[in-house]
């Protein structure tokens, strides 16, 4: 308890292009707009999207966690007769809302249910729901006491602006659970912004910015609702912005535990919380600016329970009221506090809409990695600023074969999301700034991409399966290339080669699944004219699941940076360098591995390389061979090791299709 504190085929679109690229000039990522155009692309953002924190996260009442929609159908809403049937529908869907669509008040004051399992997210900045609001939950009854059998669960919202209903923009009601919102921008409501009522609860409201509204937050229905509410309605609100919402943000009631953390409470508030009926709130790291009251146990009833931490009030008429104890978070899940100094810029920065990459950036960990590159994808060189993809392009969604190679073979930025199953022959040709990332459980089979002189393309989230050649060649002078949580298996060649003066690759978080040859790095002994100052490769988090070789094998290149991978029974080697390559192999766990790492020797007929290890586990694995030193990786982007004991867990849990954040 907490107390109050003291051959390769050029691609179809090659003969078009002149040999001059133009390069593409970005705003430099730090700014507002280059984040907007980021996030607004980024279909791992507005698809899969998660994975949810705070109590949405929590498993709990058969739920593991909050997935929304994730496996099910991806479709674009443009009209309100298109949004209202697809949320009603049952099973898991993505529903993605294009434009303004303006809700019809019908006779249930504007209200609109959503059936359990549903993403609804906005595309782009300027998703806009009118006119109505969403109700998650079955109807009324005030003799249920205990959830029911159809009780609404796994929800999330995102990424939308909602304004203008009649009576609550959203309505959590009668013991829905495992809600997600995240991201939106709430105002002009008739009634509450986000309510949450009838028991219930594991929701989490984050990211939000209210403005122009009244009632923001609602924990917690009236003074009667204690035989549903108590022992329920946990709730985490953490970075929203309230700007200038007048009250309510939250008021509760009766809440097990209500989480407030790292929000931005912001200009001429009556109130910030107010805790009643006995509800626990922990209030912490949060940023009071001109709020009459912040927080109150006093108010409008039975006194509440607040034990505050670390908040900052300024010009502000009355201190945060305490009493009692409350439960701590972290008996239910793990967070990381911003300091509270910070949250003024941060939230105001990150929260709303258009804003995910900079926000998911910011909270990015080892297990859960943000949706931007690391490693040499990050690095600015050759006219790029670092690998963005498809950003700011169109969002198309290919579930056949004809859609996928137009689309890859199509001039100008693109954002490429791929559904169900698609069969390919040979390996087809990608052209620069497209992000190529699947939905759900995705699949290319039979055939593989290939970059020829290509730049700035990222490929997440796939399977890639049975290719006749390569899955992924990276060649010809191609750069800035991001692959990603991708899973590789049954190819006759190569998973991922990397040749022919290939540039700033990152390979990270995949799954190379009991394949042959995993990774190429440098065509052949005869290649040194092309490949020498070239082939800057990181490989991070991946997991090299009994896959025979090649983890890689890497001619000339320097640095080949290889951490933090897990090397599981790879019967002929793990990491080969040679022809004086420079190597450094760092923080990765070899289990059941007889050569972890040929250099000074060479391999097979190829000359000796350079190699330097350090911080690697080797359990029943032979002797890794070093040789000479290499570059630092550092002398070109910062990084951090995880330990390298805590491999296996790490990348077994977030390596692979499915484990986007």
């Amino acid at each position: 308890m907490l107390s109050t504190p003291a051959r390769r085929i050029p691609p179809r679109w090659w003969s078009t292009v002149v040999i001059g690229l133009v390069a593409v000039l970005l705003t430099p990522p730090g700014l507002a707009q280059a984040t907007r155009a980021a996030a607004s692309a980024d279909p791992a953002i507005r698809a899969v999207a998660g994975p949810a924190d705070g109590f949405a996260s929590v498993a709990a009442l058969g739920q593991p966690g909050t997935t929304g929609g994730a496996g099910g159908p991806v479709v674009t809403v443009t009209t309100a007769a298109q949004f209202l049937d697809h949320i009603a529908r049952p099973g898991p869907y993505v529903i993605q809302v294009s434009g303004t669509i303006n809700l019809p008040a019908g006779s249930n004051d504007g209200m609109h249910d959503v059936a359990s399992d549903k993403t609804i997210i906005g595309l782009g900045a300027t998703a806009t729901l009118s006119g109505g609001g969403l109700n998650i939950g079955v109807p009324v009854d005030d003799d249920v006491t205990a959830p029911p059998a159809n009780a609404v669960h796994n929800i999330i919202i995102r990424n939308l602006h909602l304004t203008g209903a009649s009576d609550d923009l959203i309505n959590v009601q009668m013991f829905s659970h495992h809600i997600w919102i995240d991201h939106n921008e709430f105002s002009n409501g008739d009634d509450g912004a986000v309510d949450i009522k009838r028991g219930s609860d594991f929701v989490t409201v984050s990211w939000n910015h209210f403005h122009d509204h009244d009632k923001t937050l609602l924990l917690g229905h009236d003074e009667d609702a204690g035989p549903q509410d108590i022992g329920r309605l946990r709730v985490t609100y953490h970075h929203n912005f309230f700007d200038r919402s007048d009250q309510r943000n939250p008021r509760v009631r009766f809440s097990a535990l209500a989480h407030v953390y790292n929000n931005n409470y912001y200009y001429d508030n009556s109130y910030g919380v107010a805790s009643t009926y006995d509800a626990a709130v922990l209030m912490e790291n949060n940023y009071f600016y001109s709020v009459n009251n912040p927080g109150r146990v006093d108010f409008s009833g039975d006194l509440g329970r607040i034990v505050a931490r670390g908040n900052i009030l300024v010009a502000c008429n009355h201190p945060i009221e305490t009493r009692g104890t409350v439960p701590d978070p972290r008996g239910y899940y793990p967070y990381q506090l911003t300091p509270a100094a910070d949250v003024p810029t941060t939230v105001p920065a990150g929260a709303g809409v258009g804003k995910l990459s900079s926000t998911l950036a910011a909270a990015a960990t080892s297990a859960a990695p943000a949706g931007q590159p690391d490693g040499f994808a990050s690095v600015v060189a050759l006219g790029q600023n670092g690998t963005t993809g498809g950003a700011g392009g169109p969002v198309v969604t290919a579930t056949n074969a004809a859609d996928l190679l137009d689309y890859i073979d199509t001039i100008g930025p693109m954002v490429i999301q791929v559904s169900g199953v698609i069969r390919i022959s040979s390996k087809q040709g990608v052209r620069p700034n497209k992000t190529i990332i699947g939905v759900g459980n995705a699949e290319i089979t039979g055939g593989g991409l290939d970059f020829y002189r290509s730049y700035n393309v990222i490929v997440r989230n796939i399977n890639f399966t049975e290719a006749e050649d390569d899955a992924i060649n990276v060649g010809q002078n191609s750069h800035h290339i991001w692959i990603d949580h991708n899973r590789f298996a049954g190819a006759i060649d190569g998973s991922v080669d990397i040749v022919r003066g290939a540039d700033y690759v990152t390979v990270s978080w995949n799954h190379f699944d009991h394949a042959d040859k995993s990774m190429l790095i440098g065509h052949s002994d005869g290649a040194a004219s092309t490949d020498i100052g070239h082939l800057k490769v990181s490989i991070h988090h991946n997991f090299f699941d009994h896959s025979r070789q090649r983890h890689p094998r890497v001619r000339f290149g320097e640095p080949v940076h290889v951490y933090n991978n897990y090397f599981l029974g790879n019967t002929l080697y793990g990491v080969a360098s040679t022809e004086n390559a420079g190597v450094l192999v760092e923080g990765n766990y070899f289990r059941d591995v007889p050569y972890p790492l040929h250099s000074a020797s060479g391999y097979a007929d190829s000359g000796p390389g350079r190699a330097v290890q350090r911080a690697n586990v080797f359990v029943n694995s032979g002797q890794p061979e070093t040789a000479g030193t290499v570059v630092e990786p550092r002398t070109y982007y910062p990084y951090q090791l995880d330990p390298a004991a805590n491999v296996p867990a790490l990348v077994t849990a977030g390596a692979g299709v499915g484990r986007l954040t």
